[in-house]
């Protein structure tokens, strides 16, 4: 099963700043997701993917794709088993699941999440992800 990149974080040194500009520039509407300090800018159906933002842990300024995995755990085992590297271990997102940051074998730094999901009432039974 193909597991893909669900979206991409932005990570800021100056939160305020970035989200002041996206919403200035882009349109984008960012809004908390799982915490209260990280926020979502969703793509709301036109072509492209959702982003996150949030304040760069290193106080360096870049973007990060995110995997969406069905078993955190197991994929984190498969990231060690094939030469990757955990840099950041597994977290809680709160009402958006758990997540952590890998390097690959070239050092390319990804994240991955085990999103929660709930049922949307909209006669289809569609899944959505994101929330418990």
């Amino acid at each position: 099963m193909i597991q893909p990149v669900t979206f991409v974080e932005i990570h800021s040194p100056d939160m305020a700043a970035t989200r002041t500009f996206m919403q200035a520039t882009f349109g984008w509407d960012p809004q908390p997701f799982g915490t209260p300090d990280y926020l979502m800018s969703e793509h709301s159906g036109a072509p492209g993917i959702d982003t996150g933002l949030m304040t760069s842990q290193d106080g360096d300024p870049h973007a990060t794709p995110v995997i969406a995995v069905p078993d955190l755990d197991a994929a984190m085992a498969a990231v060690v088993a094939n030469g990757g590297e955990i840099v950041y271990p597994r977290f809680d997102k709160g009402a958006a699941g758990g997540a952590s940051y890998i390097v690959d074998p070239a050092g390319v730094l990804l994240g991955l999440a085990q999103m929660k999901t709930e049922t949307v009432d909209d006669g289809a039974g569609e899944e959505r992800l994101g929330f418990a």
